[in-house]
């Protein structure tokens, strides 16, 4: 079932880069010398992150029908809640499941992303399993908010190569979180 979030999402992320221009800006150097901090609350404050999360996530077409059946099947099933919550999350130098599940009990964002309903390690795992194109696809947006954020880009699109290098950091956070829940086990 959570292949349809991906199908939907994987197409308005192709959209999305359709319209680009090609008329851009790199932020800062080449994209070989530019990192991202590991937590982007370096950069932007933990409000602006998390309404750039939500925003992000309300952009998607949660009306499919497969995906209404699914949850009426599923009640406990919170994809919303668990796209917002792993994205953050994630961008917030958070990796393991352990970490995540213990910050909706101990930080005030992750425990309103929950909506005071913490998942458990399981389900942490197994969202970002079958839902890791959508994760990445989230991450990659997250990042181009707090890249244009931080270095006042305005509405400049960012060229394919840097584009890149934010998926490849994406990926790389996904495997951060991957590795750490395999050496906890």
């Amino acid at each position: 079932m959570n292949t349809c979030i991906d199908k939907k999402a994987e197409s308005q992320w192709r959209e999305t880069e359709d319209t680009m221009s090609t008329q851009t800006v790199p932020p800062s150097g080449s994209e070989d010398t530019f990192s991202l901090p590991l937590n982007l609350t370096e950069w932007v404050d933990e409000t602006t992150l998390l309404d750039w999360v939500e925003e992000d996530v309300e952009q998607f077409d949660w009306k499919q029908p497969e995906l209404v059946d699914y949850m009426k099947r599923n009640p406990d099933y919170r994809p919303k809640v668990m796209l917002c919550l792993l994205t953050y999350a994630y961008g917030t130098q958070a990796f393991s499941s352990d970490e995540i599940v213990n910050r909706c009990y101990g930080d005030t964002v992750s425990r309103l992303l929950c909506e005071n309903k913490a998942p458990t390690v399981s389900e942490v795992r197994r969202f970002r399993r079958e839902n890791r194109g959508l994760l990445k696809g989230m991450l990659v947006s997250l990042f181009i908010h707090a890249v244009k954020a931080k270095f006042d880009l305005g509405d400049i699109l960012l060229p394919p190569g840097f584009k890149r290098h934010l998926l490849d950091n994406a990926v790389e956070r996904l495997d951060i979180a991957r590795h750490m829940d395999n050496t906890n086990d």
